[in-house]
């Protein structure tokens, strides 16, 4: 069979722990099922990063010459470029070749391939955004769609609770598979006792959070590690947004009595410190779902609580992980330590999702080498 050619879209320029991730599960889960294949990965700005080469998107660059688009995973489907893309690339420096950020899930929907998909992505609200004939017609024209949670798949049926659209399923977002690639690339353990040196530890992340908070957070760690001897390991991931800055007003306010980490550490450092963890609380939702996929328990510090984190909890049967008041830091790790001595229920859900993740990928790669031949 002739190589089939593969366009992966996604927002890994943006320097984002799971967006990274994407593209590296993405392609292994493809050429494990597509013998003869080339993937070629684009994002709005040019960049070499973690291994990967990804070109900047412009339309001309994929006309007529990939068997298969696909845009996967990350909560990217929305059309708030003033608000959200143009912000970031300003911040960032990067020059985006394309019209504009978001032209990486909407600009390709209409061109010549044999398959064009959505997979396990996230929809945010489009408020005042909404276009029905760009959305529409995206939705007809696309082959496949899957997004990651219920809440998603209302907002494409246009917030009406009585729409069921089959052509858009529900699958796991992709970090459920994060913890295998760790796997795959042989390297569990490989990365955590440097920083841990073979004590048992939380991870702690968050960002967005004033002196105030930054006091009772720390305080309540400060109870917990002399509770439970654990270490407390300050881990930035979220490094767009700087979450270090926010991190270091934890570990001044506990008179340096937690570790923060560097945050340049690769994505395959990070998901070896999270996946040996005890516990995990943070605001990053692929750190959660990291730590979930390993029956983990994982909870969700964050003052806005959007449609992914209701989805990710709700979904779990787990709502009361996910939290606004810093306040309530000690009463949740002390939930999640109890949860992890009867976690049974956690490794069982993290094997489903799993399992889902894989028949998806299995189902896509049927797809896109009976449309090849």
């Amino acid at each position: 069979m002739d190589i089939i050619k593969i366009a992966m879209f996604s927002y890994a320029d943006i320097n984002n722990y799971g967006d990274i991730l994407f593209s590296h599960v993405f392609k292994h889960e493809i050429e494990k099922r597509i013998a003869n294949v080339n993937i070629d990965f684009y994002t709005p700005s040019e960049i070499e990063l973690e291994g990967f080469y990804y070109r900047s998107y412009h339309k001309s660059k994929v006309k007529e010459k990939y068997d298969a688009l696909i845009l996967a995973g990350g909560e990217v489907v929305h059309l708030f470029e003033e608000r959200t893309w143009k912000p970031i690339y300003e911040k960032n420096n990067q020059k985006v070749l394309s019209e504009n950020a978001y032209d990486v899930v909407w600009d390709w929907i209409d061109k010549d391939s044999s398959f064009k998909a959505w997979l396990s992505v996230g929809v945010r609200p489009f408020g005042d955004k909404w276009d029905d004939d760009k959305i529409n017609q995206s939705i007809s024209d696309l082959d496949y769609i899957s997004v990651r949670g219920i809440l998603s798949k209302k907002i494409l049926e246009h917030g009406d609770y009585e729409e069921f659209n089959d052509k858009i399923k529900i699958t796991p977002d992709l970090g459920w598979i994060f913890p295998d690639y760790l796997t795959i690339r042989n390297e569990v353990g490989q990365h955590y006792k440097k920083w841990a040196f073979g004590s048992k530890y939380i991870i702690f992340q968050v960002h967005n959070i004033t002196d105030i908070e930054a006091k009772n957070i720390s305080d309540a760690l400060l109870k917990f590690k002399e509770e439970t001897g654990f270490e407390v390991l300050l881990l930035p991931v979220i490094h767009l947004w700087k979450d270090e800055k926010y991190l270091e007003l934890i570990l001044e306010a506990s008179g340096g009595e937690f570790k923060l980490l560097p945050n340049n550490l690769s994505v395959l450092e990070m998901l070896d410190l999270i996946v040996h963890s005890e516990v995990v609380l943070c605001s990053s939702l692929h750190v959660a779902i990291t730590a979930l996929a390993k029956g983990i328990p994982a909870a969700i510090f964050n003052k806005w609580q959007g449609t992914k984190l209701q989805d990710l909890y709700g979904l779990q049967f787990r709502s009361e992980y996910l939290f606004s008041d810093s306040s309530d830091t000690y009463s949740v790790l002390s939930r999640l330590l109890k949860e992890k001595q009867t976690s049974k229920s956690l490794h069982i859900y993290a094997d489903f999702m799993k399992a889902k993740l894989y028949e998806t990928f299995d189902e896509i790669s049927d797809k896109i080498i009976k449309n090849k031949s």
